[in-house]
């Protein structure tokens, strides 16, 4: 039996690997490693993110993004292109000497002392502690009345990183957010006839290095869990508006139609046609409709976790989607933690972003390390 089974190998698996690696405890890390960074997202792209705060961790802070650099003479820019954030991540991963099983989790059940992971192939591993790392995959969201829409008129931009298929008919991007103007900045340079629609009055452009924003996030990840419930109830409740990052403004300013303060209130096929009906009483027609309308994180929709631990799981009562989580990011089925987007309405919105990594890894691990010494002195 090993000491701990992480789930998820992308930013927050691999750190929290490395300080388990350099804490000595026995670990198994399963999955296949920055598979949404590297595959499902498209490499044409950027980071959003400020370089100064996209660094994985480990416990000395030896492999930074920063390293990187200087050991690889890849140059660091703001915006950074997503295939050198890819490249750190492997960097990282193979100078903190972390082992990584190359196959996703197909089954985690508990017996009330300790929990059974069953991989794709079937080979099994057991251990008294299981981190849930996983991140956005599970998650995507196409909300009503888009949803009505047959699969084939209707896609979420998770997954999508070609849009050349697109080129010659007229498509449009439903969102205000981040998603939305990356796709159709390369839906337009795909040749795509691309109208981009969101409810907002206008577009929320963040500034133009992220700096301030990064180091809010940063700042936030521990001060967050400790508010009272009510103060971070009153936070989830404000109207949170989506941003674009400043570099895809002239990707999509002056070369793509922009449909403003449009809300979608019905859709229909007609004549092999998506038609989108609006409040104002107007309708348009595309042969395609991408929904840039990001994700609703819900714990209930992770596939390997079985029916009966899935039940034991506390969910947060007012969206009853989140786990529940403590100081340590434990939930109260005793060693089953979660890191990443799943811990973020007990800590915040830092952990929807690699912001939360070192704060994540360094509560969780320093816990299992000491619990683990503890266990040893006593033998």
């Amino acid at each position: 039996m090993t000491e701990l089974i992480i789930i998820g190998a992308g930013p927050y698996g691999l750190s929290l690997a490395a300080h388990a690696e350099a804490e000595g405890l026995s670990y198994v890390l399963l999955g296949l490693p920055m598979h949404f960074w590297k595959e499902q997202m498209p490499q044409s792209m950027f980071i959003r993110t400020n370089p100064q705060f996209v660094s994985l961790s480990d416990p000395r802070e030896l492999f930074t993004i920063q390293k990187f650099s200087e050991a690889t003479n890849i140059p660091l820019s703001s915006p950074l292109p997503r295939p050198v954030f890819v490249d750190y991540a492997f960097w990282f991963a193979q100078q903190t000497a972390i082992s990584i099983t190359c196959e996703l989790a197909a089954d985690v059940s508990y017996n009330g002392e300790q929990y059974k992971v069953t991989g794709e192939s079937g080979k099994e591993w057991s251990s008294e502690h299981v981190i849930i790392a996983t991140g956005l995959q599970h998650f995507s969201f196409i909300p009503a009345p888009l949803s009505s829409l047959p699969d084939s008129r209707i896609s979420h931009t998770y997954g999508k990183t070609d849009f050349s298929a697109y080129k010659g008919h007229k498509t449009a991007v439903i969102g205000s957010g981040q998603s939305a103007w990356e796709a159709a900045a390369l839906l337009h340079l795909a040749g795509s006839d691309v109208e981009l629609i969101f409810r907002s009055n206008a577009p929320n452009y963040s500034e133009e290095d992220n700096l301030i924003s990064g180091q809010k996030l940063i700042d936030s990840a521990k001060q967050f869990y400790l508010y009272s419930d009510h103060q971070k109830q009153d936070i989830w409740k404000r109207p949170r508006k989506s941003s674009v990052a400043y570099f895809l403004k002239p990707f999509v300013e002056g070369k793509i139609t922009m449909f403003p303060a449009s809300q979608i209130v019905r859709t229909d096929i007609l004549d092999n046609q998506a038609v989108l009906s609006f409040s104002n009483g107007n309708e348009r027609s595309y042969d395609q409709i991408i929904a840039a309308t990001g994700y609703q994180i819900n714990v209930e929709k992770l596939p390997f976790l079985s029916p009966n631990l899935l039940h034991l799981v506390e969910k947060d009562p007012f969206t009853h989607r989140f786990p529940i989580l403590n100081e340590r990011f434990e939930s109260n089925v005793p060693g089953l933690f979660f890191a990443g987007p799943l811990a973020s309405h007990s800590h915040g919105p830092a952990f929807g972003f690699v912001a939360g990594i070192r704060a994540a890894c360094t509560s969780i691990i320093s816990y299992l390390s000491e619990k683990t010494k503890y266990r040893s002195e006593r033998l």
